[in-house]
Formats: structure tokens, C-alpha cells, sequence
């Protein structure tokens, strides 16, 4: 499957997916408020990504709106949000460079194996539940950061590395089990 086909078979218009791409606009205002220091704004704008996070696929799969573009969409939007978020802390409220390159890595990462693998599935590889939870702590250390509590914002650093890491070998394994299965055919 061509990355072109996902849209011309797909509904694109779908409030599941219109939640995703509210993701993308919330990571970028996001951005703003951080490196503004408009904190309380901010903070909303996290909770808001998180909600939707959840809701997108909730909709999806309650209204029957699941969709190859919808497997795309929810996952980007994430590391868009995540990764604004993160640069912007970075800038304005101090959160480790080395935090920052490892989330953005991550999601990197993850996103040029899902890319290999619509051409060898024939499809898009959905989000699974470690990813959702990495994003969900790595939103936690975000708030951390914005309302700067220092007293857990170190527990919140490591918990974030140790979900990112886990999430991370997870797609490593889910990717090569789907890529063996697909050679074993």
C-alpha cells in the first residue's frame, strides 16, 4: 500500500480523526504558551492533548470510525505535541537537552518503522497501549516542569526514560515479529 492510497480509501472527516489533528494545533500552541511562560494556559493545553489522546480512539472504535488514516494521525500528533512541548520546556523552564533528544529520537524512531512497515503490511500498525502510557508520563513530567515542582520533577525524568525505553523495545519487537511473519508467507 502506498502512503497516496491511505487517503483515497479512507474517510477523512471523521471526529476521531478531526480529534488527532486538533492534537497538531494544540502542539503548536503548546509551543507558544511554554516559551511565553503563559504556564496556566499551557498546562490546559497538556491536559487537553491528553484527553484527546484517549478520546480519538475511544470515538474511533465506539462510532466505528476506525481508519488507516486514523492510525497515522493519532500517533504523529502525539510525537508533534510531545516534541513541541518538550523543545519549549527545554527553552523556557529548564528540562534536560537530554530528555528532550531522547523523546524526540524515540518518536523518530518509531515513525520510520512504521513508515517501512505500511509497504510490507499492506497497512498501518496501530498505537498500542506501552505508547499511550509513555505519552501519558512523559505529559505528567511536562506538568512537572510547567509548574515547577521540583520535588518529583527527577522521579518524573526517570519514569519517563524507563517508559520511553520500554515503549521503544516493544515497537522493536512488534516490528520485527510483523516483518518476520511477513517473510515466513
Amino acid at each position: 500500500m502506498k502512503f497516496t492510497e491511505i487517503f483515497k480509501r479512507d474517510r477523512i472527516w471523521t471526529v476521531s480523526n478531526l480529534l488527532s489533528i486538533s492534537r497538531l494545533f494544540i502542539g503548536l500552541l503548546l509551543y507558544y504558551f511554554i516559551v511565553s511562560r503563559h504556564t496556566y494556559i499551557a498546562i490546559v493545553l497538556v491536559l487537553i492533548g491528553v484527553i484527546t489522546d484517549y478520546a480519538d480512539g475511544w470515538v474511533a472504535r465506539r462510532r466505528g470510525e476506525t481508519s488507516e488514516l486514523g492510525k497515522i494521525l493519532d500517533p504523529v500528533a502525539d510525537k508533534v505535541a510531545i516534541a513541541l512541548g518538550s523543545v519549549g520546556l527545554y527553552q523556557a523552564y529548564g528540562l534536560p537537552l537530554w530528555i528532550v533528544v531522547i523523546i524526540i529520537s524515540r518518536d523518530i524512531l518509531i515513525l520510520i518503522g512504521s513508515i517501512f512497515l505500511i509497504d510490507k503490511v499492506k497497512g498501518i500498525v496501530a498505537s498500542e497501549m506501552p505508547g499511550k502510557i509513555a505519552v501519558t508520563v512523559v505529559s505528567v513530567l511536562l506538568l512537572s516542569y510547567l509548574f515547577e515542582w521540583l520535588a518529583i520533577q527527577q522521579i518524573f525524568l526517570y519514569l519517563s526514560l524507563a517508559a520511553i525505553i520500554f515503549s521503544f523495545l516493544f515497537y522493536v519487537i512488534k516490528f520485527m515479529k510483523i516483518i518476520a511473519s511477513k517473510n515466513e508467507q
